[in-house]
């Protein structure tokens, strides 16, 4: 019995070894590797102007996803709308839950001829709850308007990554 578990231990530790040589061997590469477009992306994007407090939340994790453009090779144009809608309702009429949708419209044009190189929106969604506080309930929203902040940031930062090799880098 105990024979077999350890074999078992070498079986299952060659596997590990070996995975990333299986990987490689059928095309996978990391988006984020050594030399990778997207690493060649990290600090070459320039992001807009903030003007509210969730721009600031958007634009300092797409910052940390993509780096600070030292040298930017493209402007980054983002709009965002938040949409928010009343879900459950109490018996004396009182919303007690919201949804919220986010909505970014992107586009990432380069600097050196002005022309755009991606273009597209993503959307993502969130809830928080109203409770009998109006100042737990401000709370709440403004934890789930960041929230929906950071998950638009992080999508367009995974969109950019895996468009990047079309971008010319």
């Amino acid at each position: 019995m105990s024979s077999s578990k350890n074999h078992l231990k070498t079986i299952s530790r060659r596997g590990l070894l070996l995975a990333p040589l299986a990987l490689a061997a059928c095309g996978f590469t990391p988006i984020y590797g050594r030399g990778s477009a997207a690493e060649a992306l990290n600090g070459k994007i320039l992001l807009g102007d903030v003007d509210d407090r969730l721009t600031f939340e958007f634009y300092e994790q797409l910052e940390n996803r993509l780096g600070r453009a030292n040298a930017p090779l493209f402007q980054l144009d983002v709009t965002l709308s938040i949409a928010s809608k009343g879900l459950a309702i109490a018996q004396d009429n009182a919303i007690t839950r919201y949804n919220l949708t986010g909505e970014a419209r992107f586009a990432l044009t380069r600097l050196a001829d002005d022309t755009k190189v991606l273009e597209d929106r993503i959307r993502a969604f969130t809830a928080y709850s109203a409770t009998a506080s109006a100042y737990a309930t401000q709370v709440s929203k403004r934890d789930a308007e960041r929230r929906l902040a950071i998950s638009l940031a992080d999508q367009i930062a995974i969109r950019l990554a895996s468009s990047a090799e079309s971008f010319g880098l």
